[in-house]
């Protein structure tokens, strides 16, 4: 090797080292992923509320499997199933069981901004979002509507975010514990509070339900005094019983699927793993020129994945299957949607479709027309050439 090669080699290195340096030394910025996982030390993790819940004398009982599965397997014992999260999807079997387990005794307390619509019938509630005249978001405050519990002051949220409250209610059954109510000034319609706490009778035991997740989260508690608000929440719950801690509802559990995925989301072993590479790459590129025979060139394989995709929408438009067409295209969107804006299509409602406008840019009635008309094409049977098209032109129109 020449000096030239050698000098280019050695300030190749210590630009890898800067790299690794800088990379290492620079401020992450804030993760505001929706985690809620008590382990997790994120904006949105509940690491502190766990810790303050586990200095408390009580049992806690962590819950891997879904609800559904834990109380087939004999789960009879008395307490409370804590379940925290933004959304909590509970699929009708499982709601069937949790009611009767409430049913006997126990409380299931829900601290969600997603709480399964079949639920909120069965216990005569319904969830609305709190919208401003002047703002999309806004710092909601929370006290208590008892005058024992109530705080000299409401706390408020860091972090500005829409809050939802409950605008129906069964008062036969169902008592207000807590509200929710902005922070903005110069009009007592906006500021007027709003249930968002409640505690509802079923049977012998009860559900506690409250639709602001976040005063559980690190971002929250460690924010002044507002972790006595967050405290003084878990006063309607019996400490003298287990409470069983719902893992499997968690949007940031993990999930590794490879090695790769392991090896990447450590810092230390991502910055090794790239300086392996790096270090093979100057191998072959400094020791190959005196090893390496001639090659000879051999025509690339050309991509035929164009005229695939032609004969494949060939063969449908043959058999005039306009439906299947159609749902390739339906699915294909809605692919680049959940991968390019994270977005969940499961549940398409108008959260969905405000998060989606507000990053796409997009009219909010143009939106609801299309996914409206996606869901004729879905419900329909059959579709004619006509309306295939005009799926096409509608989706094509979709700004990315």
């Amino acid at each position: 090797m020449n000096k030239r090669n050698k000098g280019l080699l050695i300030g190749l290195i210590g630009v890898i080292i800067l790299i690794i340096i800088l990379d290492a030394t620079t401020k992450k910025p804030v993760d505001w992923f929706p985690s809620y996982v008590h382990t997790d030390n994120r904006a949105l993790g509940t690491e502190v509320f766990y810790k303050s819940l586990s200095s408390l004398d009580t049992d806690i009982q962590h819950v891997e499997k879904s609800p559904f599965e834990s109380f087939q397997d004999s789960l009879q014992q008395k307490g409370t199933y804590f379940f925290l999260n933004e959304y909590i999807n509970l699929t009708k079997e499982e709601i069937d069981e949790l009611l009767e387990w409430v049913d006997h005794g126990n409380t299931a307390f829900i601290a969600s901004q997603g709480i399964p619509k079949p639920l909120l019938d069965t216990l005569g509630l319904n969830i609305s979002f709190y919208l401003s005249n002047s703002q999309i978001e806004y710092q909601p405050s929370f006290n208590f509507v008892e005058e024992k519990l109530q705080l000299e002051s409401a706390k408020k949220s860091r972090k500005a975010f829409e809050y939802l409250y409950f605008s129906e209610i069964d008062s036969t059954k169902t008592q207000s514990l807590g509200f929710a109510q902005s922070t903005l000034k110069g009009n007592e319609d906006e500021n007027s509070p709003h249930i968002n706490f409640i505690k509802v009778s079923w049977g012998d035991g009860y559900f506690l339900c409250h639709l602001a997740p976040q005063i559980f989260t690190n971002y929250f508690m460690v924010d002044g005094s507002n972790s006595d608000y967050s405290a003084r929440t878990l006063n309607y719950i019996d400490f003298n019983k287990p409470i069983l801690w719902d893992n499997y509802y968690k949007a940031g559990k993990e999930k590794i699927t490879n090695p790769l995925y392991y090896l990447l989301s450590n810092i230390y072993l991502k910055t090794a793993y790239y300086l392996i590479i790096i270090s093979s790459l100057l191998f072959i590129l400094f020791g190959g020129k005196r090893k390496q025979r001639p090659i000879p060139i051999i025509d690339s394989v050309k991509n035929k994945s164009r005229e695939f995709a032609q004969t494949i929408a060939g063969m449908y438009l043959d058999k005039k299957d306009h439906k299947a067409i159609a749902q390739k295209q339906i699915q294909s969107f809605l692919d680049k949607i959940r991968n390019r804006y994270r977005l969940s299509t499961q549940k398409v409602d108008a959260k969905f479709l405000k998060e989606l406008s507000q990053k796409t840019n997009q009219n909010y009635g143009d939106l609801e027309e299309l996914f409206k008309y996606i869901e004729f094409i879905n419900t329909s049977e059959t579709i004619s050439e006509k309306e295939l098209i005009s799926l096409d032109h509608k989706l094509s129109s979709f700004n990315y």
